[in-house]
């Protein structure tokens, strides 16, 4: 019994400092959904400011699924216009939120689906890898 309240104790200090929270993980989706969003930008465009961002699970398919939306000012070095986009991702966590890992399941870009939607793929095989690599990319640190 001694032994198991020592394991206890020595592995305390491990899970707390492994926890990955809800903040902490917005974080890297806002990261993943910028990443996307830049990869369809037309050649010489870039994000020059991001206004606002909003996570929240998504209203209909619920937890799980984790929505972030937004709002950005886009620059071809001359004109710069603001854009509104969207993601949607597959997310879990890991035994006593020791982990986090997403997966892209849907960007819309300006009204344009890439992704899934309804059981059904949008976009062609080449957006959906430049898609996946994006934010793959994103989400590891690559």
């Amino acid at each position: 019994m001694k032994n198991l309240a020592l394991i206890g104790l020595l592995l305390t200090p491990l899970l707390l400092a492994g926890c990955v929270d809800r903040a902490q993980a917005d974080a890297k989706l806002v990261k993943a959904c910028l990443a996307a969003v830049e990869a369809f930008l037309p050649e010489g465009d870039s994000v020059k400011e991001v206004y606002s961002k909003q996570t929240r699970d998504h209203p209909t398919m619920g937890q799980g699924h984790r929505e972030v939306a937004l709002e950005i000012a886009v620059s071809d070095g001359f004109h710069p216009r603001d854009e509104t986009h969207a993601c949607i991702f597959l997310e879990e966590f890991g035994f006593a939120k020791m982990s986090h890992r997403a997966s892209i399941y849907q960007l819309n870009f300006e009204g344009q689906i890439i992704g899934q939607e309804n059981y059904q793929i949008r976009g062609s095989v080449e957006d959906m890898a430049k898609l996946t690599n994006a934010v793959d990319g994103a989400l590891t640190g690559r």
